[in-house]
């Protein structure tokens, strides 16, 4: 049988003065905004801009990989570690994704996506 509302034991009483309801509520509210600033007041603002240990590292999840001899070469490794990107003005993005995917695209092995092989080696591919 549906429900309705009239038939439910768990309706709340009406408020009486809803007024002073509010009042009391937007007086809470901002006690706990208040008490918040005060939290983030005492810390230096480079701590916003730094993450912390709490947070994920990366944001971006690797496809699993069913292979079981995949590996990523220490060869490859260190060919794309000397042409890191550092993201300065003199550099080319659009180049470095290109001779990135290049060099990416050396590797091949069965049952293994090349996508999930870029994103396991672009990290190396990029200078703090």
């Amino acid at each position: 049988m549906p429900s309705t509302r009239s038939s439910e034991d768990n309706l709340e009483q009406p408020i009486d003065e809803i007024e002073r309801f509010l009042h009391i509520r937007r007086q809470v509210e901002r006690i706990h905004a208040q008490m918040a600033l005060a939290h983030n007041a005492n810390r230096p603002l480079k701590d916003f801009a730094v993450p912390s240990q709490d947070e994920p590292h990366s944001s971006i999840v690797n496809p699993t990989i069913q292979a079981n001899n995949f590996e990523l070469k220490p060869s490859l490794l260190q060919i794309v570690q000397q042409n890191q990107f550092s993201g300065n003005s003199t550099e080319d993005p659009n180049l470095h994704l290109s001779v990135f995917v290049q060099f990416a695209d050396t590797l091949k092995c069965n049952g293994v996506d090349p996508e999930a092989i870029r994103l396991r080696l672009f990290p190396f591919s990029l200078r703090d």
